[in-house]
């Protein structure tokens, strides 16, 4: 999605973007871009790469130092039967390498994807509760939250110890989604298996909430960063809007009805559908955690620099407005 609507952006001259499989005609994300725009020769330059492999930095010095990195490539799902090694090349090494490329680059600025769920589902949480961006990580099993957080422990440390001239910007999420993530992508993640995977929404905790963001917010909240609307040369933002979805109203949102359970039988229901799947319903245990105790943030701080939420997550969740819900291309992504 950032590729493709920052191309459209006049001011952009080029965009080199790096992923680990090449985005195919028949599958591409990348919307209205042509197989040919990936390409050297148009304004997208397309490298296929593992972050965490080296190489991949000659290959994209090869089109200069570019002005800015937005590093948002990230294992989300703990892979089923892999390695711990594996997960750790991916999402931590791979990083490290992008952290240490900008500093010694002196790129201008660095946008690094983090997440709100590092903050921690634990029982103390409520929906009375907001986290700020100066509330510490307190995750600790949900491998997502634990990954996400030493990243964002090693990028302070090295910006501390390189002092470059490279302004960082650290985007905290909640969950994204919209029409692109719900109609166009199909990201098979939890949102998915709720909305169209089970005839039932089981609730587990009697504050199970969720907070979303639409994916055009995103999107804002990243143009702002990297058309040098932030100051200071190092800033933590929580992107989020104020309101948020209980889940037994997220249920009479998608039309379904909400059943309460006991968190153990949740619990062992996450496990059985991750093993029986063999990971690929993304139940992986320990989200039982995220999915009974709400992380709920504060996302007013990007405001005073002059930011607006266009959407609420309720409009996020219902994913019919948007850039994406009926664009130009009539790709009818609303239904």
């Amino acid at each position: 999605m950032l590729v493709e609507r920052f191309s459209e952006d006049p001011r952009v001259t080029s965009i080199v973007a790096l992923d680990m499989v090449a985005p195919l005609s028949s599958k591409s994300d990348f919307g209205s871009a042509k197989k040919s725009d990936f390409f050297p020769g148009g304004k997208i330059s397309f490298i296929t790469h593992h972050l965490g492999d080296p190489g991949w930095e000659e290959k994209v010095l090869a089109h200069g130092i570019p002005d800015i990195v937005i590093h948002c490539a990230y294992v989300i799902r703990e892979g089923y039967g892999k390695k711990r090694e594996w997960q750790i090349k991916s999402n931590i090494a791979a990083a490290e390498r992008v952290f240490d490329f900008a500093f010694k680059n002196q790129v201008k600025r660095l946008i690094h994807f983090s997440t709100v769920a590092s903050y921690g589902a634990l029982p103390d949480n409520s929906t009375s509760k907001r986290f700020t961006e100066e509330d510490s990580f307190r995750e600790s099993q949900y491998l997502y939250g634990v990954d996400k957080k030493i990243i964002e422990e090693k990028l302070k440390r090295m910006y501390q110890t390189a002092k470059p001239a490279t302004q960082v910007c650290v985007v905290r999420p909640c969950a994204v989604t919209g029409p692109r993530g719900q109609f166009m992508f199909k990201r098979f993640g939890l949102l998915r298996v709720v909305k169209y995977g089970l005839p039932i929404v089981p609730i587990t905790g009697p504050d199970s909430a969720r907070q979303y963001i639409h994916e055009d917010d995103l999107l804002e909240g990243v143009k702002l960063m990297a058309g040098g609307g932030v100051v200071s040369k190092y800033e933590v933002f929580n992107l989020a809007p104020s309101d948020f979805l209980l889940l037994k109203d997220m249920a009479k949102e998608i039309g379904k009805v909400s059943v309460r359970v006991p968190m153990f039988l949740g619990k062992i229901a996450f496990g059985a559908m991750w093993h029986l799947s063999r990971g690929k319903i993304p139940t992986v245990p320990a989200g039982i955690n995220s999915y009974t105790y709400p992380i709920i943030v504060d996302g007013s701080k990007i405001t005073k620099l002059g930011f607006k939420y266009q959407y609420t997550a309720k409009a996020a969740l219902r994913a019919d407005c948007g850039y994406y819900s009926l664009d130009k291309y009539n790709r009818l992504a609303k239904m």
